[in-house]
């Protein structure tokens, strides 16, 4: 089994490609990379689809490490709600009033300031707005990163059921897999589009392109014996990938056919570079900063469009939001995520 890995680093790297994902669509500007992409691929959503690789690895392997299905769901509770309780309270209480058009005493006698605690079901009723709140952005979203955390929390309702039917069976769940791929890409245009699933209220397309990611992390950690990383192996799935877009953009397959080959080029590349031996082995020495960039950054963002407005460079409002978020996300791992965590010893 590998033990030394760069899932903080690689998880660090994804989270600050949200801010410079987010940039884009907060101004208003044509994503780069997703034009680069034919459309298919936008900068944001690469970050995610990472995260849920090696969620998918590293859940799994928290679920088999725990003795009950309740230390396993109170471990990932400390993991996402102290930290998600105090990005609200600070998104709620400090920039709120900095940014609201609002006198301050309507503000805060608002019931739609406190509804916004509503996003701490993970799934909400409301859009995550607040009362004058960015209202002449772009958007007026308070964090709009926040919408990924029920599927992320989905997936690992997800490994608790899968854990529960396949342990010591998990051929079977291969096989599972495999069937479901196929016929979700023979129903693909089916599938997207706005479909909501009712009671979690999730966009059936989204749960299953992030799920896909996140079981393509549960296999490996599974299968990982049996996988093996080389730098050959990176080079061929990302030449697979590459490809794939001369054969779709050539009319042979449907460009879809660009996203179905991606899920396992991106998998198997996360996972070849988390696996390098080396110095970044060690990064999560520092601590694990990720998540709080991941919850601060969006709110940052807006309020520095709210204050200078969307003529600033892009590259300038991306080192702007950086250099305000990570301190923000010092504190949260330090004083907030990092402390809860402790308590995961009672749940052992």
């Amino acid at each position: 089994m590998i033990e030394s890995n760069n899932f903080h680093f690689i998880r660090f790297l994804a989270a600050s490609l949200v801010i410079v994902g987010h940039v884009y669509p907060l101004n208003g500007r044509p994503d780069v990379i997703e034009q680069w992409s034919l459309g298919l691929f936008p900068s944001g959503h690469i970050a995610v689809c990472i995260f849920f690789v090696i969620s998918g690895y590293c859940v799994l392997q928290s679920r088999l490490n725990s003795k009950s299905t309740y230390a396993y769901t109170m471990k990932r509770a400390l993991r996402i709600f102290p930290g998600l309780f105090v990005a609200l309270l600070f998104t709620a209480f400090v920039i709120g009033p900095l940014a609201t058009s609002y006198s301050l005493s309507d503000y805060f006698s608002a019931g739609q300031t406190y509804r916004f605690f509503d996003n701490i079901k993970l799934y909400p009723n409301t859009h995550g707005t607040l009362p004058g709140v960015f209202v002449q952005n772009t958007h007026n979203a308070a964090n709009g990163s926040l919408w990924t955390l029920a599927y992320e929390f989905t997936m690992y309702i997800f490994v608790i059921v899968a854990v529960f039917l396949f342990r010591n069976r998990w051929r079977w769940f291969l096989i599972g897999f495999v069937a479901f791929f196929v016929i979700y890409c023979a129903l693909f245009e089916v599938i997207q589009g706005d479909r909501i699933i009712p009671l979690i209220r999730l966009n059936l397309f989204h749960l299953i392109d992030f799920g896909i990611y996140f079981v393509l992390g549960m296999l490996f950690y599974l299968y990982q014996d049996q996988i093996g990383l080389h730098w050959w192996g990176a080079v061929a799935a990302f030449g697979a990938w590459m490809i794939m877009y001369l054969i779709a953009d050539a009319g042979y397959l449907p460009l879809s056919a660009i996203m179905w080959i991606r899920y396992f080029s991106i998998s198997y590349l996360v996972m070849y570079f988390a696996f390098i031996k080396g110095p970044l082995n060690r990064f999560g020495d520092w601590g694990d900063y990720s998540y709080g960039i991941y919850i601060y950054a969006y709110p940052i963002q807006q309020i520095i469009i709210s204050f200078f407005g969307n003529e600033m460079p892009s590259y300038q409002q991306v080192l702007l939001a950086f250099a305000v978020v990570l301190p923000l996300a010092w504190f949260s791992w330090n004083y907030v995520e990092k402390p809860a965590l402790k308590y995961k010893s009672y749940f052992r």
